[in-house]
């Protein structure tokens, strides 16, 4: 055989392979370039949604916006507003607002949306409900608020009082709730056996020594109450994060697993599976408020698409700057604004029925005007100055 015929057959036998590298390549480099493009389109979806969210509050007057122990966390969001509007920026951007079938569609790709608000987490998924005309219909549903919480109980066992996790009725002297938040705020209830009473249900600082007495209630031995009090404190703080970490991991794996059932029956063939995740990666993803969201199962060239780095879009403390008018015993005769609800000077001259109590930037605050009463009498309050102390 001629060495013009070796080459003819070497080239017959490695031609296909060096096709099939050639699609490979070409199919890999094309699903890149779309992993990223999506996950820009989310990234840029959950920064609308973070945003109008933040500007939209819900009225919700048990969350106090001024600053929190050392950190400031208290804000409150519409949870509802955040997902409409990531849902109408992805509709937007893909082209199909307004195409009732195609916007059911994409949601099947979408399984879970979380809002991680101050003091719990609220999934939006896609659930079946019985449509007017009596048939089954698949909707996307925001699911009430679930709090981040933790139960223990104070038990007594030969003569030494302990903490132990969950509610015992075995030796009990109490059992206790613990609601948490993004900071070290929580909602403490529960129920004393010592006096067969309930515990009243209390919003206080962990590290508030003047409030947190009932963390223990039951406790009789003056001498245990201190060393247990900081020990309960002190446990309390480390499971802070676990606890909301794990809550909003379960809310959002029961969510994606939850859209198998429907995805399978609008013909999506892909398993829908909550993303594996480290627990640094979790306390990261939950360390503020924000929203994130999961994208599965769009084909992106030879493979699909798993948002398994979250996406989630953090929201910093609402700013508020706070009023007062000059009281007699301040050195300050000028209407001021604060940045922080701790300045001395805001704590000598605040009005308590000030309204509003605050604005949301200086150049509103510069101009705005306020009614309270002052030296017992109603007054009115135009134009505030920044406080010299708080330097807003």
């Amino acid at each position: 055989m001629k060495s013009t015929d070796f080459a003819l057959v070497f080239i017959a036998i490695i031609l296909p392979f060096m096709i099939v590298l050639y699609i490979n390549i070409t199919f890999t480099i094309k699903a890149e370039e779309m992993e990223m493009y999506y996950e820009k389109v989310i990234n840029s979806a959950l920064d609308d949604a973070a945003y109008q969210m933040k500007q939209v509050e819900s009225q919700d007057k048990k969350i106090d916006y001024g600053y929190s122990d050392s950190m400031n966390k208290k804000i409150n969001v519409n949870a509802k507003v955040g997902v409409d509007s990531f849902f109408d920026s992805l509709y937007t951007t893909f082209g199909i607002k307004g195409n009732e079938y195609a916007e059911s569609y994409l949601d099947l790709f979408v399984p879970a949306v979380a809002v991680i608000e101050y003091d719990g987490v609220r999934v939006s998924k896609n659930e079946s409900v019985v449509a007017p005309d009596g048939t089954n219909a698949v909707v996307r549903v925001l699911k009430p608020k679930r709090y981040f919480t933790y139960s223990y109980s104070i038990v007594r066992v030969n003569g030494d009082y302990q903490m132990v996790p969950g509610i015992e009725t075995s030796n009990a002297v109490s059992v206790h709730t613990i609601e948490f938040t993004m900071d070290t705020s929580v909602t403490h209830r529960g129920y004393n056996y010592m006096f067969n009473e309930d515990i009243p249900t209390e919003t206080f600082y962990l590290g508030d020594a003047s409030n947190n007495d009932e963390l223990i209630a039951g406790v009789l031995d003056s001498g245990a109450k201190n060393t247990l009090k900081s020990n309960v404190v002190s446990t309390l703080l480390d499971l802070r994060s676990s606890i909301i970490s794990t809550t909003v991991a379960n809310e959002l794996s029961y969510a994606v697993n939850d859209n198998n059932l429907y995805a399978k029956q609008a013909g999506v063939s892909y398993n829908f599976s909550f993303p594996t995740t480290t627990d640094d990666e979790m306390y990261d993803m939950v360390d503020n408020v924000g929203i994130v969201a999961f994208v599965q199962g769009v084909s992106i060239g030879n493979r699909y698409l798993n948002t398994k780095a979250f996406g989630v879009s953090s929201l910093e403390g609402a700013t508020r700057y706070y009023f007062t008018a000059p009281s007699k015993d301040s050195q300050i005769q000028m209407n001021l604004y604060h940045k922080d609800v701790n300045c001395p000077e805001y704590r000598l001259s605040k009005i308590s029925d000030m309204s509003p109590r605050f604005a949301t930037s200086k150049q509103e605050a510069a101009t705005s005007v306020a009614t309270g009463t002052f030296n017992g009498v109603k007054q009115t309050f135009e134009g505030f100055y920044p406080c010299p102390i708080c330097n807003p």
